[in-house]
């Protein structure tokens, strides 16, 4: 028999007006109810949530997500639940996928298991709503008794029974965008100062937690307090071999590195000495690579940067881990840093691929563009001819858009090519080349 699928939607809110009708409005028709439960909100949030039909509960804050999460929990009737925070939601294609892969496991498609929980792509995105950074979270999971949130802050599922979570990897379908590590938020609601305080809590009740540790030298690097978070950094570093949480030891020897790079500090011994013991713990984090190439990149060693750049972006191809990875927002930064090098270096094959590679997450890169058409250019017969240049371009800005000529036809003007500038000034049609003209 087809079982249905109800899903329980849960949230934990205060003051947040802003996000609460996106945060609501995307659950619309795949939901069956949606909860939330403010923990002291003074603005309109209450309001809008009960206006858009959800049932608001009252819980006093007490510094302790878990608590107010599981309390959502206790008040959900969905055989599944999906808790994601006011400043999240899932993307529109996502959320259309939702229902059919927990049909999926209920009516038995995992035969030899049954899931707790499914796993979602997490992408963290920036003021310009551009990722920067991406990871894996467990944002849906089984209306339970044995499954309940722990940990006062950067809670995570927990299951009491004894057995073990079994988790479906949906991340390639499900995807969640956050916003809410952005700068400007964080200086509206103070979210690091009170992460901080928590987090700072946590660690003097249990000196051993390396979980929060970690944590806490997250929330420090954020509020660019690099001394204190280098002191936390190195806490959990020295005692690798008792961190429970694989990405969090991973996060810790990655962001040490990232703060030596933003911090522009650091021996190059240490930073090897660093380096080495990450990979001796067993980071596959394609970010460490990555931090400690731009960390020989910002030291102008173009020869070491390019050599761990281009090990993180073949680790980033092999990775399956969960940890979070500020690679996959840079991926543009690392393609142009690249590009340059290999242009020093004389390589031009190189070159060429990175170019192309960065010109396609972003087509408008003018220094780029520029540069492959005075490599082009230099080819023999081509400065007469421009054909080879012009297929080159005609494969990559696809459509021919209004924006795509004009571009190009400034950046064959820039690069002194006047066969070129003639084959894309026929691009336009007769009425733009009038307009052109008359400009």
């Amino acid at each position: 028999m087809i079982r249905n699928v109800r899903l329980s939607q849960c949230m934990i809110v205060k003051n947040e007006e802003k996000n609460i009708r996106r945060a609501l409005e995307w659950g619309k028709g795949t939901v069956f109810e949606q909860i939330v439960v403010d923990t002291g909100s003074d603005d309109h949030t209450v309001e809008i949530a009960k206006e858009l039909g959800a049932t608001v509960f009252q819980f006093p804050w007490i510094d302790d997500f878990s608590a107010a999460k599981n309390f959502a929990i206790d008040k959900a009737k969905g055989d599944w639940i999906v808790f994601l925070d006011a400043d999240e939601y899932y993307t529109s294609e996502s959320v259309a996928k939702i229902i059919p892969i927990l049909m999926q496991i209920e009516n038995g498609h995992y035969e030899t298991v049954k899931p707790h929980a499914v796993r979602s792509l997490l992408i963290n995105l920036d003021d310009q709503g551009q990722a920067i950074s991406t990871g894996h979270q467990e944002r849906i999971f089984r209306n339970t008794s044995v499954l309940r949130y722990h940990n006062r802050i950067h809670e995570s599922l927990y299951i009491s029974d004894g057995n073990e979570l079994v988790i479906i990897d949906a991340s390639n379908d499900l995807k969640i965008c956050h916003t809410g590590y952005t700068r400007r938020i964080y200086q509206e609601t103070g979210k690091r100062e009170r992460n901080i305080r928590i987090l700072r809590h946590e660690v003097e009740a249990c000196p051993d937690n390396y979980n929060a540790w970690s944590y806490l030298g997250d929330a420090l690097l954020a509020l660019e307090s690099y001394g204190e978070a280098e002191q936390s950094y190195l806490h959990v570093i020295e005692n690798a071999d008792r961190v429970r949480s694989k990405a969090r030891l991973e996060a810790a020897f990655c962001n040490y590195l990232k703060l030596k790079f933003l911090s522009n500090t650091g021996t190059e011994e240490k930073i090897i000495n660093i380096y080495d013991a990450g990979k001796a713990a067993g980071s596959e984090s394609p970010d460490l690579e990555y931090w400690f190439g731009y960390w020989y990149y910002k030291r102008d060693n173009k020869e070491n940067a390019v050599l761990y750049f281009e090990k993180a972006l073949k680790m980033l191809d092999q990775y399956n881990g969960g940890s979070f990875l500020d690679i996959v927002g840079g991926l543009l930064e690392v393609y142009q840093m690249l590009f340059c090098s290999y242009r020093e270096f004389g390589m031009v094959s190189e070159m060429l691929r990175y170019g192309v590679l960065a010109l396609r997450l972003n087509l408008y890169l003018m220094p780029i563009i520029q540069d492959i058409l005075y490599l082009f250019k230099t080819e023999k017969g081509e400065i007469l001819t421009g054909d080879m240049t012009f297929d080159f371009l005609l494969k990559l800005y696809q459509p021919i858009s209004l924006k795509n000529k004009l571009f190009l036809l400034k950046a064959s003007k820039i690069a002194d090519f006047p066969a070129l500038e003639n084959k894309i000034y026929g691009l336009f049609s007769a009425e733009e080349q009038i307009a052109l003209e008359k400009e």
